[in-house]
């Protein structure tokens, strides 16, 4: 039997005793302890029962015990087990009941929750024995956090007594948001959600937590306690598997604890059933649903693992189900309250973590609930800042709605995504919501649109027809730009060089994206939105109103003139893009085909086209278009 004090433990005794060990070095307080290495193999015979005897001597036999696993596999930088292993605390101080405390620990490395986790690798089994704490306040912090505005914080979470009811979610704890400056916490920008906490019960922990962030070279999620006469104590130390950023408050209960987006169908797992209806819930859990419960407990290991998403009722971002969904890249929102009624088994839903909401039978349940439309959905290309990240770039939109992100779906990995909060955070002082759409592709081809001729113009022209909402402009706008592209069409058909009908492609691709997207889809309905919604709110009713009421009969001739407008812009945009396509102006495979056509005229990519446009005076294409703009 091979046992080592804790001081003196290494990788080689798991994750759990050798950030016991780490702690011990940097000269902070850790309940006295050793671990037994490599249980799974030991028969504790007659020799082996006396040499754990004699370690047990060494402890303060007034104090019960903690029995805790320390798998190699264990608080790891890459998955952390949390909650997976048994645990047996209070354990009193005798070889029987440690053995049989022991036993049961070995026991949980061998189930199937287990096996589910780390995908059936065989585990090696160390065990903790460590001094109890009689805890006043217990909790976890993470070392490192990132708060709304960007700020390093370090972040607490806390429960009175033990803090196992706060690991498994059972409890909605106090959350403190400690600020750091220089390394340190700063005393004045303390902040506090949750539940109502004594914070002078805390100031002795501050200073110890100062040292670790000094000590330590990467960010650690830790477990704490207090004792009853306010003596602190650190209990466990693991590298964090997952950066935590701490949102706002919101105006539903439930918080963002993991992000990401999900469709399917719930299955819920109620803790409160018997335990057989639970084992059966989560043998029966059907692959890539979304599990809705009321907290997570380790034993539903195999159920999440084929869960495309969760939502717990209880909980908070360190808890079991934030921990582990993070881990596993899905999308979790912890303490939703009333989620296992409101979304029962079959449930279809939508489950968009990065933007606070759930869709579920036509409603939408939102974290943070914005008035209106989707602003970052329209089709207004004017208030963006491209920001490149070296291997990616991402288009961060201001709205009124809130900040907007546009990326490239391929390069939203979860490092990636970790970048992009940060600095949004940092430099508009909030979380962006996401949107993985074709605007992003947009931005693109408008940058490059700038350089045809008259297409700053045509632009213009349709800002000032959006905010006059003059019909008959309206009307000649799409019928002008119409014979503009025949005209155009027809000397690429008969005169034009192999550069300038690539030049007259773009052009048509650039008259259609404003005809069929940019006005109607866009600033017309953006415009009008700001135009009306005062008046509106007026009459109790919504912008949606001017679309889908048929005896719209408001005596304002405000409303009527916009809802008259929005009418017409219908009618101009209904066959458009039909219309661009018959005179040949464009065609649906367009840009799929580009590269090839750009290869065929010697052009290496469509930068050195435009570089070329850039360059060269197109005397007969500017002249057609400056007869219609």
């Amino acid at each position: 039997m091979n046992i080592i004090d804790l001081k003196d433990a290494t990788t080689i005794s798991g994750g759990k005793a050798s950030g016991l060990a780490l702690l011990n070095r940097m000269e902070v307080p850790v309940p006295s302890g050793f671990v037994i290495n490599d249980t799974l193999n030991l028969s504790f015979d007659n020799d082996e029962l006396e040499i754990l005897k004699s370690f047990l001597s060494k402890l303060d036999p007034k104090k019960k015990l903690a029995i805790r696993s320390s798998a190699c596999a264990e608080d790891g930088s890459e998955k952390s087990f949390a909650g997976i292993f048994e645990t047996k605390l209070n354990v009193e101080n005798n070889p029987l009941s440690v053995l049989n405390a022991i036993k049961e620990v070995n026991l949980s490395a061998t189930t199937d929750v287990v096996s589910a986790y780390s995908g059936g690798q065989k585990q090696i089994m160390n065990i903790v024995i460590q001094e109890m704490v009689d805890p006043q306040l217990a909790g976890v912090l993470f070392t490192d956090a990132i708060d709304i505005n960007g700020n390093d914080v370090v972040l607490f979470e806390c429960v009175n007594g033990l803090a196992d009811k706060l690991v498994s979610g059972a409890a909605n704890p106090a959350q403190i948001i400690a600020q750091t400056k220089e390394n340190k916490i700063s005393h004045d920008s303390l902040r506090t959600q949750g539940a109502l906490m004594d914070l002078t019960r805390l100031s002795n922990i501050f200073p110890l937590v100062n040292k670790i962030k000094s000590l330590s070279k990467i960010p650690l999620d830790i477990e704490w306690c207090i004792d009853k006469e306010g003596n602190p104590y650190f209990v466990q130390a693991r590298p964090i598997t997952s950066t935590v950023f701490i949102n706002k408050p919101t105006e539903n209960s439930g918080i963002v604890a993991s992000r990401g987006y999900a469709e399917g169908t719930t299955f819920v797992i109620d803790e409160n059933k018997s335990d057989d209806e639970i084992k059966k819930a989560i043998d029966e859990f059907p692959e890539g649903a979304i599990l809705v419960a009321g907290i997570t407990e380790t034993l539903y290991m195999p159920a999440i693992r084929k869960a495309k998403g969760i939502i717990t009722e209880e909980g908070s971002a360190l808890s079991h189900a934030a921990i582990v969904s993070r881990e596993l890249g899905i999308p979790c929102i912890a303490g939703y309250k009333g989620a296992i009624s409101s979304f029962p088994t079959g449930t279809q839903i939508v489950l968009d973590a990065s933007n606070g909401k759930v869709i579920a039978n036509g409603k939408v349940d939102s974290l943070n609930t914005k008035k209106g439309f989707e602003f970052g959905e329209l089709y207004c290309f004017d208030n963006a800042h491209n920001v490149n990240f070296g291997n990616f770039d991402v288009y961060f939109e201001s709205t009124f709605g809130g900040l907007m992100l546009h990326m490239d779906s391929d390069d939203a990995t979860s490092q990636n995504m970790e970048i992009v909060e940060k600095y949004a955070r940092k430099v508009y002082g909030s979380s962006p919501e996401q949107h993985f759409d074709d605007k992003y592709l947009w931005y693109k081809e408008i940058e490059r649109f700038e350089k045809l001729p008259f297409y700053k113009n045509m632009t213009e022209e349709m800002l000032e027809i959006v905010k006059t909402k003059d019909n008959k402009r309206l009307n000649e706008f799409y019928t002008n730009s119409l014979l503009m592209l025949t005209e155009l069409v027809q000397y690429k058909n008969a005169y034009a060089t192999d550069v300038e009908k690539l030049v007259i492609n773009e052009i048509g691709a650039a008259v259609n994206l404003i005809l069929d997207a940019m006005l109607p889809l866009g600033y017309a309905l953006r415009q009008s939105y700001f135009d009306s919604i005062g008046i509106l709110d007026l009459y109790n009713l919504s912008f949606n109103d001017l679309f889908i009421k048929d005896d719209f009969n408001i005596n304002n001739g405000e409303i009527l003139k916009i809802k008259s407008f929005l009418d017409n812009v219908s009618v101009n945009r209904n066959e458009v893009y039909e219309k661009i396509c018959n005179i040949g102006a464009t065609y649906p495979e367009y840009f799929e085909e580009r590269e090839e056509i750009l290869k065929n005229a010697h052009f290496s990519n469509i930068e050195e086209l435009y570089s070329f446009i850039e360059n060269e005076e197109l005397f007969r294409i500017s002249k057609i278009m400056k007869s219609f703009f």
